[in-house]
């Protein structure tokens, strides 16, 4: 059964995915330039034993930028108003961006959140030396002053929309191909919406810039690691070009009393890579720890 979109009030009009299912409260949280189908592969397999949603952040997906705009700390609000919308509270379950600001809800409002699952999220890069150079461009384009949403534009107008999904998709993913077709078509449809969208740019940019200081400080992100008291599963592949796995082995080093786990051979996205290994490895830490 596929997940069924609906529109919330969450501080303005936020579109969301809902895969339906009873029990705990678990809220999906895509990175940047991503959208709620990034959950497609787990979102009903999940949705057997948890009740499941999946926004399309400020500025993102099929959710227009908000008053409170496309900042990380924006949407860690606006994540927030989901999950008391629903209920709460819930598991929150994020992916890049989407892991850093379930870890900014987690610790800016521990009441409504009950477990965390940080896949490949957005961290302090450990050896600036091996960034790989299509991470740089993708990192840094965005920073540069005054002129980095007109780059970012004008890289937009030089390629297709089919152009942009397989350099995004063979760049987050270990083995593009291996991927569902679905996954191709739910991405293709998403960056012909961006090229609609007068403040996709823009999002993008705000989102870039906000997420910086977060990863460029690791003493702050460290000591914002040390706040968190939910359960915490961190699951990260070892071949992500973006988030490296080092950084992944150092945040497991901050906190061992966490969950961990590394996916040989996958990229940044595992939940679209690996889906049933996420599922596995969710199951098995989510009944060792009774989150709820």
């Amino acid at each position: 059964m596929s997940p069924v979109r609906t529109t919330i009030d969450a501080g303005g009009e936020v579109s969301i995915l809902d895969h339906g299912g009873t029990g705990p409260l678990i809220v999906c949280v895509h990175g940047l330039e991503g959208s709620a189908y990034n959950w497609n592969m787990i979102g009903r397999e999940l949705a057997k034993s948890h009740r499941v949603v999946a926004p399309d952040l400020s500025g993102f997906g099929y959710t227009p930028p908000l008053d409170r705009g496309s900042s990380v700390d924006a949407n860690a609000e606006v994540v927030a108003e989901v999950i008391r919308h629903h209920g709460g509270p819930a598991i929150l379950i994020g992916n890049s961006m989407g892991g850093l600001i379930s870890l900014l809800v987690a610790d800016r409002h521990p009441g409504l959140v009950s477990g965390l699952v940080l896949i490949d999220p957005a961290a302090p890069i450990s050896n600036w030396m091996r960034i790989r150079p299509g991470a740089a461009a993708r990192l840094s384009t965005p920073l540069v002053p005054r002129i980095g949403g007109a780059l970012v534009r004008k890289w937009r107008q030089l390629q297709t929309p089919e152009q942009s999904v397989s350099e995004v998709l063979h760049f987050v993913a270990a083995d593009a191909g291996a991927l569902d077709p679905s996954v191709w078509d739910e991405a293709l449809e998403i960056a012909r919406l961006r090229r609609t969208q007068p403040w996709a740019t823009d999002a993008l940019v705000e989102g870039v810039n906000t997420i910086a200081p977060y990863v460029l400080l690791r003493s702050t992100f460290g000591a914002m690691l040390h706040r968190i008291s939910q359960p915490t599963l961190l699951l990260h592949g070892t071949e992500d070009a973006l988030i490296q796995i080092e950084t992944a082995r150092w945040m497991a080093r901050q906190r061992p009393d966490w969950t961990h786990a590394f996916f040989e051979g996958v990229g940044h996205v595992p939940m679209l890579e690996v889906p049933e290994k996420v599922l596995e490895v969710f199951r098995a830490w989510s009944g060792a720890v009774h989150v709820a």
